[in-house]
């Protein structure tokens, strides 16, 4: 199963985000799961630095293409977004997370503890 990782970036430190987003991925790679980390993919970071913001500090259009990109790839190569906490908090992930239920991926939440396994022993 191919996960992509979702949080929230803008407002934060680059390196902690970085950081963040790549023990994650690490984490879900020790699970036996497949990652797609979005501060990976190159092309969305030179068109977010050449494009991104305008003088008067506004989302260009670059930063549009840039998340558009990503809704794109993590629909059509992942079979489940993974939510880092705080997620709520980025418009990206939030669009994010919509596009991943309309497209039926499997959301996973990094404040979620792993369900225990019963071993067909079921309480009453």
């Amino acid at each position: 199963m191919k996960v992509y990782v979702s949080g929230q970036v803008s407002g934060k430190d680059l390196g902690e985000v970085r950081n963040r987003f790549m023990l994650a991925a690490a984490s879900l790679q020790m699970q036996g799961y497949r990652t797609c980390n979005p501060l990976r993919m190159r092309l969305c970071e030179w068109l977010a630095r050449k494009f991104g913001t305008r003088r008067d500090g506004s989302r260009g259009w670059g930063y549009k293409a840039c998340v558009l990109m990503q809704l794109l790839w993590m629909s059509a190569t992942c079979d489940a977004i993974y939510l880092l906490k705080g997620w709520h908090l980025s418009d990206g992930a939030r669009a994010e997370r919509s596009v991943a239920r309309c497209m039926g991926l499997k959301a996973i939440y990094e404040e979620e503890k792993p369900k225990k396994k019963s071993h067909g022993k079921e309480k009453a």
